[in-house]
């Protein structure tokens, strides 16, 4: 088996940012211990001097981090000469997503990238012509948290009869965008984490999605009056989305970076469903654990990604449905055999948010016009 596993990017969801830990780099050092036996090489990439003391840093406050080799960015095209690549983990801004995707499936190396696929249709398009395009996989990791699984079985099993509105309220504290995210003037806050709950429509109704209708406006405050253009603090958005069968599904969207920085939470996540014969409603935030220092409360989720205390093994491991989207790519990169299930979310059963993202841009830019648009599923 091929040793080396990359990282390309060193930022919050990787390593961490002021709000908590890092999934990928954490992850990656657990599962490379405990399924794999130490058995990769762990290589992570800086750009200058300064990044590679500031990379440095942060390493040395990560457990198990002793596996990770650092090395400057200009060898990484001579690394993938090598053919000796397990796997690639991309965690950079959405405008580099398709020169590293691209760089990598070209040489049938499984890949692993931060959602969404590159916030560009078009590019996303071309991605999915490419020959080896079955290898990458987008972290929509929320298709793995027990909550959404739980609401796939209801709709699967028809339980409450059809879907009639589904209900999205999504917001993050403002001061992500402003003082976490150097990248943030790029995209906007529908496109970041809007985008979860979009494939969410995918991953609960697949390939029988067929066209939607959406509009979109945008308020300004002080993400916007930073970087102005298309970046808002909040968007909000009706999808009218239309089924195979004449079915037609009301969804709103409420999403922001518009929480003071003294929220509780990192995210505050709600949906509602709507069934002919029944409600559903999932407060993603109240998870039930709540810590309180001299600062403020905390709401933590323990089902995302966590560190805890197991008493069986007397040490310490990571947990949650983000770590399991790490473990799951491993392992299909490791046996390549998951083509065929549409609920992974490899590119062919994620295109529908690039779709959306794109729509929802040109509604913004033309004052919350409809914006209708086809599904091409080849």
């Amino acid at each position: 088996m091929k040793k080396n596993i990359l990282i390309i990017g060193s930022g919050s969801y990787i390593i961490d940012d002021n709000y908590g830990n890092g999934v990928v780099l954490r992850s990656l050092l657990q599962l490379n211990k405990i399924k794999f036996n130490n058995f990769f090489k762990i290589i992570m990439f800086y750009r200058s001097e300064e990044k590679k003391i500031k990379l440095l840093e942060k390493l040395n406050d990560i457990r198990l981090s002793e596996q990770v080799i650092i090395k400057d960015l200009s060898k990484l095209d001579d690394l993938i000469e090598d053919n000796d690549i397990f796997a690639s983990f991309i965690g950079v801004p959405d405008v580099s997503h398709s020169f590293y995707i691209n760089k990598f499936i070209n040489k049938k190396i499984p890949t692993w990238i931060v959602k969404p696929v590159t916030d560009n249709l078009e590019e996303a398009l071309q991605i999915k012509s490419e020959r080896n395009s079955n290898l990458l996989w987008i972290d929509y990791h929320k298709r793995f948290d027990q909550s959404n699984m739980l609401i796939k079985k209801y709709i699967k099993d028809n339980v409450y009869g059809k879907l009639l509105n589904y209900s999205v309220q999504y917001s993050q504290p403002y001061d992500l965008p402003i003082g976490t995210f150097e990248w943030a003037k790029d995209t906007n806050v529908f496109s970041y984490i809007g985008c979860h709950y979009v494939d969410q429509l995918e991953f609960l109704f697949g390939k029988s999605i067929k066209s939607f209708s959406i509009t979109s406006n945008g308020t300004k405050g002080k993400v916007h009056k930073l970087y102005g253009q298309d970046c808002y603090d909040s968007v909000i958005s009706i999808i009218k989305l239309n089924l195979e069968d004449s079915q037609e599904i009301v969804c709103n969207f409420q999403i922001g970076w518009s929480d003071p920085k003294g929220t509780p939470s990192k995210s505050h996540q709600r949906v509602e469903l709507t069934f002919e014969n029944g409600r559903v409603i999932m407060d993603q935030k109240e998870r039930g654990v709540e810590v309180w220092d001299e600062n403020k409360l905390h709401q933590l989720n323990p089902y995302f990604f966590t560190e805890y205390f197991d008493s069986y093994y007397n040490d310490y491991f990571y947990s949650g449905y983000g770590y399991e989207s790490i473990k799951y790519f491993l392992e299909f990169a490791e046996n390549k055999n998951f083509e065929n299930n549409d609920s992974l979310p490899i590119l062919n059963n994620v295109l529908f948010s690039e779709y959306v993202l794109d729509a929802s841009k040109k509604s913004l830019r033309e004052d919350g016009q409809w914006i209708k648009m086809e599904i091409i599923n080849e």
